[in-house]
């Protein structure tokens, strides 16, 4: 169930990022759904399958989709990793932290494919495009990964709960054996 669950909301956010916010944008912006679904993950299960969800959609993402090969697998796992990091803590089942940590984790992004436009001899006006299409992705990213989050959380619950009651019994084990 959960893999599945998974599995459907990455092919589905891929579709949303791909076809639906590609003619359907905010006052120029999109969010990024996919990168919100990963550090939605890193917040729920943990960084290695966050970053493992992030390096296999982003690797879908880059041979469908772009130029430039690997630079998505790798926001991608960097967002899963940085959401990873607030796993198990106990402020982050406030649904801001992922919000928060996904509009960062957007920013990081741009920031990875301005380098490699940079590198590939391109000019533009950092402070016009920061201000607005970076600045504006960022924070419709982190609006719609609290929408992301409130759906992922009860769908991925067993596996929150079973990773819990792991930790308790293995907790208890040890105690036993001193």
């Amino acid at each position: 169930m959960r893999r599945t669950a998974i599995v459907i909301a990455a092919i589905l956010c891929i579709y949303l990022d791909s076809v639906f916010f590609a003619n359907v944008t905010f006052w120029g912006a999109r969010p990024n759904m996919l990168l919100a679904l990963v550090v939605s993950l890193g917040v729920l299960l943990g960084q290695i399958s966050a970053a493992t969800v992030g390096l296999a959609a982003g690797v879908i993402v880059d041979l469908l989709f772009n130029k430039a090969i690997g630079l998505s697998a790798i926001s991608y796992i960097i967002a899963g990793y940085i959401g990873g990091f607030f796993y198990k803590k106990f402020y982050a089942d406030n649904v801001i932290v992922p919000a928060v940590t996904a509009a960062v984790c957007e920013l990081v992004r741009q920031h990875i494919f301005l380098l490699a436009a940079l590198i590939g001899g391109s000019k533009f006006n950092y402070t016009l495009m920061f201000l607005t299409y970076y600045l504006p992705c960022s924070v419709l990213t982190g609006g719609i990964c609290i929408l992301l989050h409130l759906v992922m959380k009860p769908l991925l619950r067993e596996r929150i709960k079973k990773t819990s009651q792991d930790a308790q019994q293995h907790g208890q084990g040890t105690q036993i054996q001193e």
